[in-house]
């Protein structure tokens, strides 16, 4: 049976797994052109300058869209479906694709306030995870 794979971290991307294992929700911000940047890179992708800066999300933000997975990953999963994956749109100005923690994944719509929540998922790595219907 083939495993599960997991994120790899780089060198751009380090700063921001060790804002998931300590429990922050880390994105970039362009100093030359004041653009947000997410997913974590080198250069701007707006300016193409290297003037990338680290700044912390207050983790909340809303649902902009989703998907209720009925089938799991792998068949010695099945308590593990269904789940809610989807694009959190945070409210520091971007968007990111993760799993939506629900009491009742058909109840899930578009709109829905979320607050991150990180979730240890293999030895060091911890992902965010959003939670729907946060205040």
């Amino acid at each position: 049976m083939k495993q599960v794979t997991y994120p790899r971290s780089s060198l751009d991307s380090e700063p921001y797994w060790e804002g998931c294992r300590s429990g922050e929700l880390r994105y970039q911000h362009c100093t030359s052109c004041g653009s947000v940047v997410f997913h974590p890179r080198a250069l701007c992708p707006y300016c193409l300058h290297d003037t990338l800066e680290w700044k912390a999300s207050a983790g909340r933000g809303r649902v902009y869209s989703y998907s209720v997975q009925h089938v799991p990953l792998r068949p010695d999963a099945g308590a593990y479906a269904p789940r809610v994956l989807g694009i959190a749109e945070v409210d520091e100005g971007f968007h990111m694709f993760a799993e939506f923690l629900a009491d009742d994944p058909e109840q899930v719509a578009i709109g829905d306030p979320l607050e991150v929540v990180f979730v240890d998922v293999a030895d060091d790595l911890v992902l965010p995870k959003f939670r729907v219907g946060a205040k």
